[in-house]
């Protein structure tokens, strides 16, 4: 059964970084049982193990994130750049530390990594474009009874697009973790994806049979305000092809409680505390501002506030 704690403890042993518990859970499930044997092997002092753990563990550290951007290169998400640390072991990184460095000339270096870099993107879009289609097409609805708009009719996934940012943010619980991330519609509007998972062990999660959720974009302002506490609740329902899914948000103290259902599905709920509460926050509010760019954040803010009052009334 994977630790987080001890696997910290055995890379920094072997003078390896050691990220934080939340992406190291992360890498272990792209990763699996090769990274805990990689781990084995390293400590008794296998060449190969070491380069391939270096490689990942140096390619995620939130430098390179820096670096990348320095070099106006895409942003990266975690899987991107574990695949380049599997693929190039600590070569990539290093390389990318030297040529920002020196200014990113156009030289071979600078080839080397934009190249990489390109092909680890595209094997990222297709490996987002081929997850679960049938599933979110599924999770797509035209809206939610609680706004008074009509559900059923899901719409197709959004294809994914070459270099696209994908943001998200987890939140993770004794006996659940939900992942919430940037998504967008058929009709490119930007929304957030809801997924969650059951616990499979100690701090380890069975995404594999989550249960995920697009919202619609009229759910949002809602959302956003039962997050900024100024609705006591929100329910959306009617997401999916039959409408068996439906999630709530409620307010209580000190944390907002998210609730995901499926129907013949064991619910998946958890406590959402200040802290992740914030990160959720931001990001629905970026979406939000991508799809009425004219706003400014002062200007979305008092709007949900207005919204919120509604909602409130109304419950």
């Amino acid at each position: 059964m994977f630790n987080a704690r001890v696997t910290t403890s055995d890379l920094l042993r072997l003078k390896i970084p050691a990220p934080s518990i939340e992406v190291l859970e992360e890498i272990h499930t792209l990763e699996g049982n090769t990274l805990t044997s990689s781990i084995e092997r390293a400590n008794a002092g296998d060449a190969q193990s070491i380069a391939y753990l270096q490689g990942i563990f140096f390619s995620v550290l939130p430098v390179v994130s820096d670096r990348l951007a320095a070099a106006k290169l895409a942003p990266p998400s975690i899987p991107l750049l574990v695949s380049i640390g599997r693929e190039e072991g600590p070569v990539f990184a290093k390389a990318l530390k030297r040529w920002v460095d020196s200014g990113c000339p156009e030289n071979g270096e600078g080839g080397y990594l934009r190249r990489t870099y390109a092909k680890a993107l595209h094997a990222d879009f297709n490996r987002l474009a081929g997850r679960d289609v049938a599933e979110a097409a599924n999770d797509v609805s035209n809206g939610s009874v609680d706004v008074g708009v009509e559900v059923g009719q899901p719409d197709e996934p959004q294809k994914q697009q070459f270099g696209k940012n994908y943001v998200n943010r987890h939140v993770y619980g004794g006996k659940v973790a939900v992942c919430f991330s940037a998504d967008q519609t058929r009709t490119e509007e930007h929304t957030i994806r809801i997924e969650a998972a059951l616990a499979s062990g100690t701090r380890t999660y069975n995404w594999e049979d989550k249960i995920a959720i697009q919202l619609s974009t009229r759910e949002l302002p809602s959302v956003l305000a039962t997050l900024l506490q100024l609705q006591s609740k929100f329910e959306g329902k009617g997401h999916g092809a039959q409408n068996e899914k439906w999630f709530s948000l409620e307010n209580q103290p000190g944390k907002v409680f998210l609730s995901v259902n499926a129907k013949g599905l064991a619910s998946r709920s958890l406590p959402i505390g200040p802290g992740d509460c914030y990160s959720v926050i931001t990001l629905v509010m970026e979406q939000m501002l991508k799809n009425a760019p004219f706003l400014t954040t002062e200007s979305l803010l008092a709007l949900i506030k207005r919204t919120g009052l509604m909602g409130s009334s109304q419950g």
